[in-house]
């Protein structure tokens, strides 16, 4: 592996990270929850944010999962050499992290999105990839931040709007609380054998 992380600034135009909020806000969102193997769940103690699945066959969002599968391709070949399968995300997850009244605010603890075990699964997480979807002026907090890193993504270019992220699944990471304003972005992931 040649990188722990790879992005694409400004992918998606504004324009485009509008209409994608437009679409994910008329849509039921539901918490945010945690947990794969073990069943998922809701625990605010890690997570506090709603989202709304997006799926590969939504014919408002077929070009979306194609530009980000050629991205991906890309930087794996590129950066990360990681076994997986080509066949692209199942889903996106639409994320929204918003500011409480106190000030709280909505945040996803470090974490990793796959582990080395992976029980009787198959496959598991390889790649991550996130979109900013939010205008960075629109909203306060919302620090997406990797831990245990040689180098972390500059914040200043993964927090443009449409720049898209991706590492591998193992990676520990983390959103920190949105202070001000709300914070969209997608989130998906790119499945492959088990970890070796």
């Amino acid at each position: 592996m040649r990188g722990e992380w790879a992005y694409y600034e400004t992918l998606l135009s504004a324009e485009e990270c509008r209409a994608i909020v437009e679409v994910g806000r008329r849509r039921t969102p539901e918490a945010g929850t945690v947990g794969l193997d073990a069943g998922y769940a809701v625990n605010r103690d890690i997570r506090h944010g709603e989202v709304v699945f997006l799926q590969r066959t939504d014919p408002e969002f077929q070009h979306v999962f194609r530009l980000l599968d050629y991205c991906v391709d890309e930087a794996n070949d590129e950066w990360f050499g990681i076994d997986y399968n080509r066949h692209g995300a199942r889903m996106l997850q639409f994320s929204i992290y918003r500011a409480d009244a106190d000030g709280g605010g909505h945040y996803y603890r470090p974490h990793q999105d796959a582990g080395l075990v992976a029980g009787d699964r198959p496959t598991q997480r390889k790649l991550s990839v996130v979109v900013q979807l939010s205008d960075p002026d629109d909203y306060e907090g919302g620090e997406f931040r990797m831990h245990h890193v040689g180098t972390e993504p500059p914040a200043e270019i993964i927090r443009k709007q449409g720049t898209l992220l991706i590492f591998p699944s193992l990676v520990m990471h983390g959103v920190s609380a949105v202070t001000r304003g709300t914070r969209y972005s997608l989130v998906g992931w790119y499945p492959g054998p088990k970890w070796r």
